[in-house]
């Protein structure tokens, strides 16, 4: 299965696998080369990475909260998750 993925800065990530039995892939957050981001508890922050990508025909994506960021650091999607479609 094949998903496009267009970089829409140079220095963006693209997605990766944390390891060889990952059923996601992490995404980057694009914040720019010097830019750092405080987000303060109970605000709601837009983050982009920095790519776009192209499910195939009949698929979507998902984005969840990552398990340790989203319990141990309260960070996740303000809706709980996101779809790409």
């Amino acid at each position: 299965m094949e998903i496009k993925v267009k970089k829409l800065f140079n220095d963006a990530e693209v997605p990766t696998y944390g390891s060889i039995s990952s059923a996601g892939m992490d995404l980057y957050a694009h914040l720019g080369e010097h830019e750092m981001l405080l987000i303060e508890p109970h605000e709601t922050v837009k983050v982009g990475t920095g790519i776009a990508i192209e499910p195939p025909v009949g698929y979507f994506g998902a984005v969840f909260a990552r398990s340790g960021l989203a319990t141990k650091q309260g960070l996740r999607p303000a809706n709980c998750v996101g779809v790409c479609d």
